[in-house]
């Protein structure tokens, strides 16, 4: 006699339901992680809770994430993943050009969109950092920087350089400041809500110029760049 339930087809479960493959099912567990660790934060979230949260066993979350841990590096490297190669190649057009201040732009207004389409997201990577011990954050800022949006400006910065366009300076410091000025105004206002009299169309246009004007070694955007020893 042929058991009933191996007798149904392979992506069925017993009540009829379509079983999830092992890729729907790490994106589940990931969208549950994001909604509770941006809410508990890291350390305040069980595994208990991510199992609850996601309608499955603790061992199923085991099964595809070994520690909370993994489960939010794969969050925050899927997350970021999203409309990236986008990004880039719109990045790359504008750099292709010529066009400095469109560029810095694109990167800015990226970033202000990212915090408030997936505010779980970073509140999850504020309450990680806090949490953590200085030796854990080094490990995830280096992480961090193998994100392609890091690369690309370490790039740019180094090419604009090269060509004189842009002021001698530490590649690191100036590649960080161009995110690093956006994301603190993001997290004051996306995160903690902190109102502002400006649109964000305004911080776009007003950080692109005077980040711009910095590269250039104090230039206003639209002058002609001067060389650099």
């Amino acid at each position: 006699m042929t058991n009933s339930a191996s007798a149904l087809p392979a992506q069925t479960t017993p009540t009829g339901r379509k079983r999830m493959t092992a890729n729907e099912r790490r994106g589940q567990l990931i969208d549950s992680a994001i909604a509770k660790f941006g809410r508990h934060g890291f350390s305040g979230t069980t595994t208990r809770a991510l199992a609850d949260a996601a309608g499955v066993s603790e061992a199923t979350i085991f099964k595809h994430f070994p520690t909370k841990a993994d489960l939010y590096t794969a969050a925050f490297e899927r997350s970021t993943a999203v409309g990236s190669q986008e990004l880039i190649t719109t990045l790359q057009d504008h750099m292709d050009r010529g066009e400095d201040e469109e560029l810095l732009r694109a990167v800015t207004r990226a970033i202000l969109v990212g915090f408030e389409m997936d505010r779980d997201l970073h509140r999850m990577r504020l309450y990680l950092q806090l949490e953590q011990e200085a030796s854990e954050n080094e490990q995830l800022q280096a992480g961090s920087r193998r994100y392609v949006l890091f690369a690309f400006l370490e790039r740019y910065v180094t090419q604009r350089q090269t060509e004189g366009a842009f002021a001698p300076g530490n590649l690191n410091l100036l590649a960080s400041l161009l995110t690093a000025v956006p994301v603190q105004y993001a997290t004051y206002t996306k995160l903690y809500g902190l109102s502002t009299d400006v649109t964000d169309e305004e911080v776009v246009a007003t950080y692109a110029r005077f980040l711009l004007a910095g590269l250039r070694g104090g230039q206003p955007a639209g002058a002609t760049p001067r060389a650099h020893p």
